[in-house]
């Protein structure tokens, strides 16, 4: 009887240490999705602002890089969307919307530009913050990027409903189709 009785309890341990290895797995999983960009938003906006200097003087217009105070975030006026892990701000003439979540420990998790108006301004607007955006993450591969950003969110256009992703320097770029138009965002690969 005291064998059948150790038995049931080692039975019962055992199955105690599956449930806790499937709570270690769902918390790992947790975790995962909590990986951040490693930059704090206003660690960001400098980062935004001297990357935009750049992507501005690459421009073939003469007066591009007079243009960068006009897309400058200013930390200052950072402000959390309707939700408190949600950060919105808007930059340049057509007041493009940058958009970001940000993880737990109040880093960004994503940050990307929403192009919501159909105008040739805006268009060109949110392309020069889209490639600023992923120039911050992935700085050595600037040559390849206003490229690889047409043909994402070319291809999303094109196929609206659909995610479209590439991996750069370790970080994931996308462009999707969402109900306030076309979002293009960077988030560190899972």
């Amino acid at each position: 009887m005291a064998w059948k009785s150790i038995a049931v309890l080692l039975l019962g341990l055992a199955s105690l240490n599956g449930c806790e290895r499937s709570i270690d797995t769902r918390l790992a999983a947790q975790a995962a999705a909590e990986q951040a960009l490693g930059v704090t938003p206003q660690v960001f906006a400098g980062k935004f602002n001297t990357t935009l200097s750049d992507v501005l003087a690459r421009r073939p217009e003469p007066d591009a890089a007079r243009m960068a105070p006009l897309y400058a975030i200013d930390p200052n006026n950072l402000h959390a969307g309707d939700k408190q892990l949600m950060l919105e701000t808007h930059v340049g003439p057509s007041s493009t919307t940058l958009l970001g979540t940000l993880a737990k420990n109040g880093e960004l998790k994503t940050i990307g530009a929403l192009l919501a108006e159909r105008s040739q301004a805006a268009s060109g607007e949110f392309f020069i913050c889209a490639e600023t955006i992923a120039q911050v993450f992935a700085p050595d591969a600037a040559a390849t990027l206003p490229a690889l950003i047409k043909r994402l969110t070319n291809n999303a256009v094109n196929n609206p409903g659909q995610r479209l992703t590439e991996v750069v320097s370790g970080r994931l770029l996308s462009a999707e189709i969402i109900p306030q138009g076309l979002l293009f965002q960077v988030e560190q690969v899972q």
